[in-house]
Order: structure tokens, then sequence, then C-alpha cells
């Protein structure tokens, strides 16, 4: 058959979703991915779903007209996404082989997922993937409590599994660093947004919007970074919660 696409939930429903058990799970967890922080909640993605396999593109068109010009913060949104994903297949016991940028000549494809197979289920992955869920409907507001040094490691692992780092800064925020400046940075910085913001709400902290634009990132540089560390490419809000 046709791969599908997905670009919401009305696509899905119009769809029927009519495929076998991994197929299904793939386009189940490009449902969990419209979850994900994206630049002005533009969501700026489209999944190809087959039965197994789903790419996943850049979708310009669900930008505003002019914004983004040099696909910076689409890419760090499909990274958001890309992660997601990937929680809600680990958490299904789905394998995946993951191909970022697989074909230079189109550079809209930022990652195709190949399925390899059943995996483990992994309980860390199942709680990221309750914290989806939990990330979006949390309301509560970060409070001036300082966060747990152990909960800051977790945090700051996980940016560095996805392929980025964490810098706390004094007070309710962190900077999440990028090796480099170009697509592929960019959409680890996305996955590693991603990964702290899910790992944080799985560890009961509330978690806060995301700041991405260049503008309003880079004068965090002289405030935390030594030299030499990358560049700062989002700012992360995440702490214990006021008590009510």
């Amino acid at each position: 058959m046709a791969a599908i696409h997905l670009t919401d939930r009305a696509d899905a429903a119009r769809a029927g979703l009519p495929f076998g058990d991994v197929g299904r799970s793939l386009a189940q967890a490009a449902l969990c991915a419209l979850e994900a922080p994206s630049v002005l909640a533009t969501r700026p993605w489209r999944w190809r779903i087959d039965n197994s396999w789903a790419a996943l593109d850049t979708e310009h068109s669900r930008r505003g007209p002019g914004a983004d010009a040099d696909d910076r913060l689409t890419a760090i949104s499909c990274g958001a996404a890309l992660h997601h994903a990937m929680v809600a297949l680990a958490a299904d016991g789905i394998g995946v082989e993951v191909v970022r940028f697989p074909w230079p000549q189109a550079r809209e494809c930022v990652a195709v997922l190949r399925h390899t197979g059943p995996v483990a289920v992994d309980a860390r992955a199942q709680r990221l993937r309750r914290a989806i869920a939990l990330r979006g409907s949390d309301r509560r507001i970060v409070g001036g409590e300082v966060v747990a040094e152990a909960q800051l490691r977790l945090l700051a692992d996980a940016a560095a599994a996805a392929g980025a780092t964490l810098y706390p800064l004094p007070g309710r925020e962190s900077v999440i660093v990028a090796a480099g400046a170009g697509p592929r940075d960019w959409l680890a910085t996305g996955e590693a947004i991603s990964a702290v913001l899910l790992n944080a709400a799985a560890e009961g902290l509330a978690t806060g919007p995301v700041t991405a634009r260049s503008a309003d990132v880079a004068p965090l540089l002289a405030r935390v970074l030594p030299a030499g560390a990358g560049r700062a490419a989002a700012v992360v809000h995440f702490g214990i919660a006021e008590r009510s």
C-alpha cells in the first residue's frame, strides 16, 4: 500500500490507519509526536508512514510567512517530534533504526525510522511516554526551590544522549548547547529539548516554555558558557512546582 501522510490528528482520522501492528505503532508514535514543543506551536513537520517505516519531513507550509528563514527553528521542532516518536516506539517494544538526513539530495527529509523487530520493553521509555501526556496537561508554576543535583545530572545525561549539552543557569533556567550550527546540530537540539522536558516531567518537575530564538538565546553565552563550549541553542525552563 502507499504511504499515508500525517501532519495532524485529522489526517489520521481520514486515513483510518489501515496498517498491520507495526504500521499502527509507527502511526501512533507520529500522533504522540504532535505533543512535542514546536516553533509557535505550528508543528512544521509531516510524517510519511508505511507498514515498516516512517519518514519525518519538514513542512514549511505550516510556518508563518517569512518566519525561520534559515530553517533552524523548524529543524529544532522536528528534532523534538522525532524524540517523542522514538520514546513512544521504545515504550511499545518496537525496535527501529533511525537514519538522520538519509538523502543529501532531499534535505526536507530529516529522519527515517525503519522497523528492525521487537525489542524488550523499556521501563524508562514507558515513564517518558506517560510524561508526554503529563507535560501536555501540566499547568503548575515553577517555583524557586532548587532542583536536586541528582535530577540535574539525569537531565544533563538525557541531553548528552541526544547529542547536546545542558548547562544550568542560576534560577529556573538551563541552556541547551549544540555542538555546531548546522541542520544536524539543530535536529539534535530538538531531540535534547524533548529528552530534558520529558525526563523532567517523569521526575515530577514542573516544566515551562522553551525559548529557541537566536536573539533571546545568544546573550546567555556570556552568562554561563565556558569558551569553546559550543553554541547556545535553546533555553528550557523546569523546576519544583510552587506549593499551593
